[in-house]
């Protein structure tokens, strides 16, 4: 039997990822602008990395800790710079490291 505890705590998580996704798939379109070029990948990639890059900022502002409550709010400057920089730093590793591996 589920406790009320258990489902709150799913549906947290279920809307936290949602957050997250969105964030990130908002943050991978604004990545992609500062750092243009061929992205090979397409689409999909981008846009993992942008939703891997927001929970990567996350991390950091916790790290630093400038984090507020661990969750990224639309109204934070610092939810966006954060979210941005993680989706840039992936994409930058993507581009110059990873992706040149896939080509061959």
């Amino acid at each position: 039997m589920m406790t009320t505890s258990f489902i709150m705590l799913t549906i947290t998580g279920v809307w936290s990822f949602l957050v997250y996704l969105v964030f990130g798939l908002i943050c991978a379109g604004i990545a992609k602008a500062i750092m243009p070029g061929k992205d090979p990948g397409g689409f999909w990639v981008t846009a993992l990395i942008g939703i891997v890059g927001a929970y990567l900022g996350a991390y950091m502002r916790t790290i630093l800790g400038i984090s507020h409550d661990g969750e990224v709010s639309f109204f934070s400057p610092f939810d966006w710079m954060f979210s941005i920089l993680g989706a840039l730093i992936l994409l930058f590793i993507w581009k110059k490291f990873l992706a040149p591996m896939f080509n061959k």
